[in-house]
């Protein structure tokens, strides 16, 4: 009799045949699986991390092309030739100079930004002497609103609409996982200074010297354009004053005996933006059924983008979001602003990753169908067991190592689903063929035997065969750029369910 070789599958197999411990351990890899299932954030695709950031440097009083030549193309010279920066884009403006710069895929976040400080540290003590201190600020692929929220109304404009939208955003801050949120499309506020130039005079003040002091107060302020007639208008959205009662007592002058304010010389009004950036009009379509109540008649309307923070589950985030949207909706916003989710991610999400579940469970009812009709009942039964068991494996280890519940991961196990059940088709088959050579009297611990034994005679071979499928999908690790990034969870969950198979 051929002695029975002593591999990893005579090792498991006996370890295992008659032990209670994997009474235990089928109900906690299943539990395992659904906690994985259940906690693991869901995404439609998988995150591809590009390093970038922004840098913006202000430079008050200065023309575009002034600062294009002074401060842009320098700086942006400097930043582009770092080391692991992809791209650098460039937009001089009247008085600020924004520097996008964006970091080859792959790049350590933490060290890229390090390195990026450093450079417009070292580059600070070259400003020139009106330029502004840089602010650089990191720009994320979780930055990206993953729920927009559409304002609309034939009753109010967009002024109206954008303070609503303000008030609504306060609210929504508060629930925990929101990342960054803003108003996109709403008119923004102004401050006019209406100058009277006959009091000016008789303070024996000109414009220039009052355009210095609210310039002093406020380094952002950028003056309009200066009309000597009856008024002069100096205007600017106020973002260090923070309101009109700020500017009102803004200090203009002293004397011996008096302290004269802004409010002294000139109106101060707040009023909508009359230079539009933006232009945001909405309508319902014919098939909507709130298209009856409007007619069909564009609307204005502002946008609330809200962003999550980075590991947080869309899904469950988004739910939340918008049951806290309703409850305003309900309490205090106008019955005829209407309240429309333009943008929603994480139920986009939730129904792709259900979809690629449910086609998974038809796999593998297939697979079970397949497995009946040529093994029975019981030989299919047990390969079956091992598909659920493998996959809760496979999602627990997506919780604990990284990865996202996606399309990619979806496909990956679907894509496994054929490879793990070979391994065990063979080795049932083999213990099939063995017991069938047994004695029809046998009883179990010859039975144990022989399995032990079955599973020992084809073990080095399926197990080199499962460590080959490893290999290949491994390989796929040495792919870089944005598709290594994109197929990585394909690189990590084959190989673990090949290995838990």
């Amino acid at each position: 009799m051929t002695k029975t070789p002593f591999n990893i599958a005579h090792f498991l197999a006996s370890r295992f045949i008659d032990s209670k411990l994997v009474v235990a351990l089928i109900p906690a890899i299943l539990l395992f699986g659904l906690m994985g299932l259940l906690l693991t954030p869901r995404e439609e695709n998988p995150q591809i991390i590009v390093p970038a950031a922004e840098v913006t440097v202000q430079m008050p009083g200065m023309s575009a092309l002034e600062v294009e030549y002074l401060l842009l193309t320098p700086l942006e010279n400097r930043l582009n030739a770092m080391q692991g920066v992809k791209h650098t884009y460039g937009l001089a403006s009247e008085g600020v100079a924004n520097i996008r710069v964006e970091f080859e895929v792959g790049e350590d976040k933490t060290e890229a930004f390090v390195r990026l400080y450093d450079q417009v540290l070292r580059y600070k003590s070259e400003l020139p002497p009106q330029a502004g201190e840089p602010h650089i600020k990191a720009i994320d692929v979780d930055d990206v609103p993953f729920v927009i929220i559409t304002l609309a109304s034939a009753e109010y404009d967009r002024y109206a609409l954008g303070r609503m939208a303000e008030r609504m955003v306060e609210h929504l801050r508060s629930l925990n996982g929101v990342g960054q949120s803003a108003v996109i499309g709403a008119l923004a506020d102004e401050i006019r200074i209406k100058i009277n130039p006959t009091r000016l005079q008789s303070l024996g003040l000109d414009l220039n010297q009052l355009q210095a002091h609210i310039q002093a107060a406020d380094l952002n302020l950028l003056a309009g354009q200066q009309v000597f007639a009856d008024e002069n208008h100096l205007q600017r959205i106020s973002h260090l004053l923070q309101d009109i009662g700020q500017l009102k007592q803004l200090v203009v002058a002293t004397d011996n005996q008096h302290v004269l304010h802004l409010q002294d010389v000139a109106t101060i009004v707040s009023e909508p933006d009359k230079e539009q950036n933006t232009f945001s009009r909405f309508n319902f379509g014919r098939a909507d059924s709130r298209f009856p109540t409007t007619s069909g008649v564009e609307m204005a309307a502002v946008h609330i983008a809200i962003a999550k923070r980075a590991g947080v589950n869309s899904v469950p985030l988004a739910k939340q979001l918008l049951q806290r949207i309703a409850t305003m909706q309900t309490d205090w916003l106008p019955k005829s602003v209407h309240v429309v989710t333009t943008r929603d991610d994480g139920q986009k999400a939730n129904d792709s990753v259900n979809t690629l579940v449910e086609h998974l469970f038809i796999a593998i009812g297939v697979v079970s169908l397949v497995l009946w009709l040529f093994l029975g009942w019981r030989a299919a039964a047990i390969v079956m067991l091992t598909i659920p068991l493998v996959f809760a494996l496979v999602i627990g280890a997506d919780l604990l190592a990284g990865p996202t519940l996606n399309r990619i991961t979806l496909y990956a196990l679907i894509l496994a689903l054929g490879m793990l059940v070979d391994d065990a088709i063979v080795v049932i088959e083999n213990i099939h063929r063995h017991n069938q050579l047994l004695p029809a009297d046998s009883d179990s611990n010859q039975y144990a035997k022989t399995i032990v034994t079955a599973a020992a005679e084809i073990g080095n071979p399926t197990t080199l065969a499962t460590f080959t499928i490893i290999a290949v999908f491994l390989s796929l690790a040495m792919v870089s750029g944005m598709l290594g990034n994109y197929f990585y969870p394909m690189t990590f969950n084959v190989p673990v369910a090949m290995l838990a198979s």
